[in-house]
């Protein structure tokens, strides 16, 4: 899909302060056929690629200005805004083909036309049918799904699971779940570092990329897995201080236990392998 970064023409002329505000003035040229994508502030971070999970402040204009979403109006009140954490494989192809070769760190302005945005059909009642878009995006981070390395540099701890669980597999890959015949359900939920990882120690308000495979207790041979689509999970938002991730460091494989109470039999254990995170804080 092409896409002009080094436009002549006309564009609408952006200010603001980065991962703050933006500030709009309208062009008086022709709307452009081409997807636009011009660096006003260039960062320092790494690439984008065109599959990534990325976390971001925007600002979605029609092209003559009038607003239809921002990042910065959704911050409660007497708060900062938090960036949108979302894959290049789950929005329009203007904004991935847009931002992919980006970096983190950059303002980037996007004039999207209508065939690479919301077409003829439009969005809601606030993007009509054939419009052209235009989007500040300010990059705070990235994530690759399909990088696994973090992982193969974990090392195994002495921590062991339940009685009658087993987790078996190489660091980096798909593991199994197995249980004994007559494994009894813990009653307590429960986080348990198998390996630990490497990396940089999760923080509150990182966003995580992580692999997940998963079991209802006594099923192991039912197990669902991120592993068999070959792209990591992740989490729309900061999770540094849940279960599983909380103390963890990317990397890391952990085994967490949800139980049920009241059915024993439907305690679920899930695999969780850190892969990556992002530090999704507020602007200050």
């Amino acid at each position: 899909m092409p896409v002009d970064r080094n436009y002549d023409g006309e564009i609408p002329e952006i200010g603001g302060e980065w991962g703050k505000s933006v500030t709009f003035t309208a062009a008086n040229g022709p709307e452009p056929d081409v997807v636009v994508a011009k660096t006003l502030i260039e960062g320092s971070g790494d690439e984008v690629g065109a599959d990534d999970i990325v976390a971001a402040h925007y600002h979605g204009m029609l092209w003559d200005g009038t607003v239809f979403d921002s990042t910065f109006d959704r911050a409660p009140e007497g708060k900062k805004s938090e960036p949108l954490v979302f894959s290049l494989n789950q929005v329009i192809k203007g904004w991935k083909h847009g931002l992919a070769g980006q970096r983190v760190g950059d303002r980037v302005e996007l004039v999207i036309p209508a065939a690479y945005g919301y077409g003829e059909a439009g969005a809601g009642d606030k993007i009509p049918g054939g419009a052209t878009l235009v989007f500040v995006v300010d990059l705070v981070g990235k994530l690759d799904p399909t990088d696994t390395s973090a992982l193969e540099n974990a090392k195994m701890t002495d921590n062991k699971p339940p009685a009658g669980l087993s987790i078996e597999g190489p660091l980096g890959m798909k593991p199994t779940i197995a249980f004994d015949h007559d494994a009894k359900a813990p009653t307590e939920a429960t986080a348990i570092e198998l390996a630990a990882g490497s990396g940089p120690k999760i923080a509150a308000n990182d966003a995580v990329s992580y692999h997940i495979t998963g079991s209802q207790w006594g099923k192991g041979d039912d197990a669902e897995s991120t592993w068999d689509m070959g792209l990591a999970e992740y989490s729309q938002q900061a999770i540094g201080n849940t279960l599983g991730f909380a103390n963890m460091s990317v990397g890391s494989r952990v085994l967490v236990i949800h139980p049920d109470t009241q059915n024993p039999e439907n305690a679920m254990v899930f695999v969780v392998e850190i892969t990556g995170a992002m530090d999704v804080s507020p602007v200050q």
